[in-house]
Formats: C-alpha cells, structure tokens, sequence
C-alpha cells in the first residue's frame, strides 16, 4: 500500500486525508510541522507528500482610512514573508522522507477576493502559484535522480481530484522537466509556460 504525508493549515487536512485513504494510500503522518513531529516516518519510506496550503498571520481588513496607503504592499510582502516561506521551509525539512519515485502535490491557495477585480486572478493568487511551480521545479532538480515528480494543482479542484493525481504514476521514466508540472485548469497559463519553461526546456 503507498503511503503518504500531509501537511498544512489543520482546517484544510482532514478533507484531503480521507480523499487520501479512499484513493488507497496508508496516510503516514497529517498535519504535522516537521519530521520530529512524526519521529515514527522513516527516511524514504514516503510515496506521496501533499503539502496543502499554510495559514499566514491575519490581515486587518477594516484599517482606517488614514491607514490605506501601502496596503497592497503590506498584504504582498505578508504573504511572501509567512505563508509562501513557511512552504518552501516545509519542502526542506520533510523532503528526506520521500521514497525513490515518490510524488509531491503542492497545492495552490485561491487569492484573497476582496484583492482581485471580478474574472482576475489577482496579485496574491498570481504570487501564490508562481512560486509554488518555482517550488516545485526547485524540488525536482534537488531530488535528482531519485526520480521525484512534483506538481501543482489549485485549491479549487477538490480534494478527489488532488487525491487522484497523487495517486497518478509515471508509466516509465522520463527527463526531470516533465516530472514538474501543474494543473491544466489554472487560470494564469502565461506565467505557467514562463515559470516552467517546459517547452522550451524540451526543445533544447
């Protein structure tokens, strides 16, 4: 049976862990902040590390008027500086426990709405995904050729269809760029080609 770990903000773990089990994975450890909360996990015992989105500090959404200006640059740099860091710095610390040929699922927190205009995805949400694929990417040149595959899928999909492409496997292998990748359904296709560079990687 694969196994897998999951971490996050709590509220968003037990949805995806009994997607998890029903997608038959042995859920490993859930909810945990590192591997010294889970001393039980083994080092490359892990098939499936799905890192749901972190919670950063709270924003005051009903500042004075007086205290507006800068506001955007003020949530911007919370959302760099707590919940995207505090992503990468968990990638870091549970990354020993992969398995040769293990998957990683970051999953993409939706922006805020109060900061996008109707149909746009907004700042936070375009900054939200571009370094989670940066994640990703960094995650598989790290793995080398322990044949890591890591993507990139929103929030919005549900936790079936993330339980589903954890669950997915490569039918041989296969250059590290195409075990980086995200979910076809994102909005912000331009900034996924730009990021990756997929294609033009391949063609090289």
């Amino acid at each position: 049976m694969p196994t897998a770990l999951v971490t996050g903000a709590p509220e968003r773990v037990p949805d995806i862990v009994i997607a998890l089990k029903s997608a038959g994975f042995d859920i490993l450890a859930a909810g945990v902040m590192s591997p010294e909360d889970a001393p039980d996990i083994e080092a490359g015992s892990v098939d499936c590390y799905v890192q749901m989105p972190v919670e950063g500090p709270a924003f005051e959404r009903s500042e004075p008027t007086s205290a507006s200006a800068g506001r955007g640059l003020r949530r911007a740099r919370a959302v760099i500086a707590h919940e995207l860091a505090a992503r990468f710095d968990n990638a870091a610390r549970f990354l020993p426990l992969l398995a040769p040929g293990a998957t990683v699922v970051l999953v993409a927190e939706d922006a805020d709405p109060d900061t996008a205009a109707p149909g746009s995805p907004g700042p936070d949400r375009q900054a939200r995904r571009a370094l989670a694929a940066m994640l990703a990417e960094a995650i598989v040149q790290d793995c080398g050729p322990a044949g890591i595959r890591a993507a990139v899928i929103g929030e919005d999909r549900g936790p079936d269809e993330i339980a589903a492409l954890a669950a997915q496997r490569p039918v041989q292998p296969r250059p590290w760029w195409h075990y980086a990748d995200v979910d076809p359904e994102l909005d912000f296709a331009d900034w996924r080609n730009s990021v990756l560079c997929l294609a033009s990687v391949q063609d090289g």
